[in-house]
């Protein structure tokens, strides 16, 4: 097999809680290696906290309305600080994220278990996903993933202890006790320090990763700096910024380094190597960091949108680990992303599509596409179109699929992307990825579930990968759509008041003389003859019902 990268493909990733020296550009899909565990125990006798947001009073605001400093902890977003047991400060970190934007949202979260995020992440019993054991580091894109394909997070009083002495694979953990779904998540990689501090208000943490060593810490153990001429060894290390303060002295930072950041200000940082120092286990992180908030340790999040499960709710999706790589390999600007899914009496009302893009700013449109002899319709006046907007931001979409009832059986989603003609149409992918040494993701493809369209023509997403790649293992678009149970669907019942009756015949002709509006469920029962259109035949189908003629 030979993977071919074009060089505009390059891409920065890198593992965290684990070894890295310096900064390695690598292709596409292609990450650092090199394990080396994570402890820290310090000293200190530094205490400082910024004062609370308006909650309590605060009103001092810079010229964005933004005040000088804030901290979630104060404010009571925070569980209990966590220690990491083994490399997975990724997963605690991002619990931790996830944990405040929960208190936030006001539900009654006690504590989530990092640990299932740890376990669900390893190689799977097939020997496809995340090739890892529990002992080992992670990277970044991890979490988002987790989250966004409801594998988690459950709360530890649910899924109870992980018994890691037994022979974990990720697929043991089942998510049958995730209580609540993310359904947007948005990258801050390269913002402003304005927007990071709008996210840590609006959804009360950002999870980031930044390159820690001992020697850019103070004595106390409670800040920290890596100036930018810093060369020695560190480690890749996640965390959860809950706060920041702009007035916080450079003078603190006084380290092994030698050197000071030439600006006041700091990140306010929960930390997951426990009750370390007079802080509780927090520090503070100069704005000026070397690493913090850029690419190398991409991407840097916060969660926007977490919607609580009900029994009545599907996830469909075709993978489970969500984005491992932006597809942007087509020389395009004008690309429908395919995913097909089989539509169910109990998942076939859409509520949400979900997708992963960095298109930020390009327009996108949401199509139920009809899958005929198991292969989506290429012809677009077959299409029905479920929604349209303009990516927002980089990071996982969630767009309003107006309870769109699809027909049962086989269908796909389609996501096109429309930028403008200097920027390339790309979507997140669940593709597999190496570093040097090593195959670090292998994705669980199965062909048939995606395809891609662009010049009028539709390919089944495995064959593009073998022609256009030379590349046998491929990868999965990220597309799921949230579905809904619908007990309103009954064929006839155009009015939904659970019997059919002339009146519904006679809402269907007014619909077709534009005297009347339907939304999606009554469309769906209007179709009585099930061809995806509302014409004289149902209505006449409707009246036939009536006086028992079928």
């Amino acid at each position: 097999m030979n993977k071919k990268f074009a060089e505009k493909f390059t891409a920065v990733v890198s593992a965290v809680c684990m070894i890295s020296v310096g900064i390695a550009s690598v292709n596409a899909a292609e990450i650092d290696d090199g394990f080396e565990s994570v402890t820290k125990n310090a000293q200190s006798s530094d205490s400082s906290f910024p004062s609370a947001y308006s909650a309590i009073g605060y009103s001092l605001v810079d010229e964005n309305g933004l005040p000088s400093n804030f901290s979630s902890k104060n404010l009571g977003f925070v569980t209990p600080i966590k220690a990491q047991q083994y490399n997975d400060c990724w997963a605690v970190a991002g619990t931790e994220g996830f944990e405040t934007k929960l208190l936030k949202l006001g539900y009654p979260v006690t504590e989530m278990s990092h640990d299932h995020a740890n376990a669900s992440s390893t190689t799977q019993t097939n020997g496809k996903g995340w090739q890892r054991k529990y002992r080992d580091g992670g990277f970044t894109n991890i979490y988002p993933g987790y989250l966004t394909s409801w594998q988690g997070g459950a709360e530890i009083a649910d899924v109870g202890k992980i018994d890691f002495s037994k022979n974990i694979h990720g697929d043991d953990m089942t998510a049958d006790k995730t209580k609540y779904g993310t359904t947007k998540l948005r990258y801050l990689d390269g913002a402003d320090s304005n927007e990071i501090k709008q996210a840590i208000i609006d959804n009360g943490s950002v999870t980031a990763s930044y390159a820690t060593s001992n020697k850019c810490f103070n004595n106390a153990g409670t800040t920290y700096f890596m100036p930018p001429s810093y060369d020695g060894d560190y480690v890749g290390h996640t965390i959860s910024i809950v706060g920041w303060n702009d007035n916080l002295s450079r003078y603190r930072f006084s380290n092994g380094t030698g050197v000071l950041p030439q600006n006041n200000g700091a990140w306010l940082v929960r930390n997951s190597w426990g009750d370390n120092n007079t802080m509780g286990g927090y520090f503070w992180l100069s704005y000026e960091d070397k690493y913090i908030f850029g690419e190398k340790y991409s991407p840097n999040f916060t969660i926007d949108e977490v919607t609580e499960i009900t029994d009545d709710m599907t996830l469909l999706q075709d993978e489970r680990y969500g984005a491992t790589y932006s597809f942007n390999y087509v020389d395009s600007n004008d690309i429908t992303f395919i995913n097909c899914f089989d539509f169910g009496e109990n998942s076939r009302t859409l509520d949400k599509v979900l997708f992963e893009t960095k298109s930020n700013g390009a327009d996108y449109e949401i199509y139920y596409i009809p899958v005929r002899d198991g292969v989506p319709s290429n012809d677009e006046s077959e299409w029905k179109s479920v929604a349209s907007g303009k990516v927002a931001y980089s990071g996982y979409q969630s767009v309003d699929a107006n309870g769109f009832v699809a027909p049962l059986g086989r269908g796909a989603v389609g996501v096109r992307i429309k930028t403008n003609s200097e920027e390339l149409s790309q979507l997140g992918v669940g593709e597999w990825l190496t570093s040097a040494t090593k195959m670090t993701f292998l994705n669980d493809s199965s062909y048939g579930n995606s395809y891609i369209k662009y010049d009028g023509t539709t390919c089944e997403l495995l064959d593009w990968y073998k022609t256009e790649r030379d590349d046998a293992l491929g990868g999965t678009f990220v597309i799921k759509a949230v579905a809904l149970k619908n007990d309103k669907i009954l064929n006839g019942d155009v009015d939904l008041d659970g019997d059919i009756a002339v009146k519904d015949a006679t809402l269907v002709q007014k619909y077709i003389v534009k005297l009347e509006q339907l939304d999606n469920t009554q469309l769906c029962n209007a179709d009585c003859d099930g061809d995806g259109d509302i014409t004289v035949a149902d209505a006449t189908k409707i009246q036939k019902i009536v006086v028992g003629i079928n």
